[in-house]
């Protein structure tokens, strides 16, 4: 994929962990209504029911299963209860929720929930498909298509479900929130972890605890933003729980190196680069530095039209 302003690609070999979804077009209906008998299935369905607990059992044995025969979408973990939707490991699409699922490299979701106009609880989930307590999956906005490949859509989530693998010696395109992934007039941005060569996949994607630097304990992180002359802005960090007071491996140095390259004719502030060869935990070497959350050090390059950014793991 090619960005308008200008591009992004993460290269070698680690997990990169992505933070936005994308959704789904009309699929139908699986009900596994077990145990429950079919004539009160039949009439919640066509009538509904005054009794809530009731409707709620019925609405949650009642899904939608992932479109197998899509060609624009990828299936995250599939052998677990959400079945290839982007949701939740243990939440599978059932009836009156929104349904999420990844989007190809490099692009992004072009669904949403039509009266969400903030990243905020509920909305922020609220980003796909609506399964419907008919159990079939429907777009909000039909006439739209499901993804998009510039970076311009709407709403997307940060719940560590979508891993991007990338093997040693090839190149993945990243989607770059552009200036119309607005919501409410608030510029947003998408974030990153890399974690190291060594972690699966399956142990890459998950929130995580001290007890391993993987996932959102990965040593190091990245965003990236667009300004609205087109100019990119990528960041790369320490994560700063890497080395809180608690961590037990507070003081070891990863083993592999991040480092921002620029190519083209319009770009500022390279180097930018993280070495455990030379580098102790929390140093980084850069034009232009900057401390962010944690007391993470932190360094930022940008590039404008024509130009591109790598984001280099060695």
């Amino acid at each position: 994929m090619k960005f308008n302003p200008g591009t992004i690609a993460a290269i070698i070999a680690n997990t990169v962990i992505v933070t936005f979804v994308a959704f789904v077009p009309h699929c139908h209906a699986q009900n596994t209504t077990a145990g429950i008998p079919n004539d009160v299935v039949d009439a919640i369905l066509a009538n509904g029911t005054p009794n809530p607990m009731e409707k709620r059992l019925v609405h949650s044995h009642i899904e939608c299963p992932f479109p197998l025969d899509s060609n624009e979408i990828v299936q995250v973990t599939p052998q677990f209860l959400n079945k290839g939707w982007a949701n939740s490991y243990d939440r599978p699409c059932t009836a009156n929720l929104w349904c999420q699922y990844a989007c190809k490299p490099g692009t992004v979701m072009h669904q949403w929930n039509p009266v969400a106009v903030d990243y905020v609880d509920p909305w922020k989930e609220q980003g796909g498909l609506f399964c419907g307590e008919d159990g079939v999956a429907r777009k909000p906005y039909p006439p739209q298509p499901l993804l998009r490949d510039s970076p311009k859509a709407a709403h997307c989530d940060e719940a560590m479900r979508i891993p991007n693998f990338i093997p040693a010696g090839t190149t993945a395109l990243l989607a770059i929130p552009g200036v119309e992934y607005w919501s409410e007039m608030k510029p947003t941005g998408a974030h990153y972890y890399i974690n190291s060569p060594n972690v699966p996949v399956d142990e890459a994607c998950v929130w995580g605890t001290n007890a391993k630097g993987a996932g959102n304990w990965a040593p190091y992180s990245f965003g990236t933003n667009e300004r609205e002359d087109g100019e990119i802005f990528v960041s790369l960090n320490w994560n700063p729980i890497w080395f809180e007071t608690t961590t037990p491996f507070r003081s070891e140095r990863p083993e592999f190196g991040v480092r921002l390259e620029c190519e083209g004719p319009n770009w500022n502030n390279a180097p930018c680069f993280i070495d455990p060869r030379i580098h102790a935990v929390n140093q980084v070497s850069y034009t232009q530095g900057f401390v962010g959350a944690g007391d993470a050090n932190a360094c930022v390059v940008t590039a404008g039209k024509d130009s591109q950014i790598k984001v280099v793991l060695f």
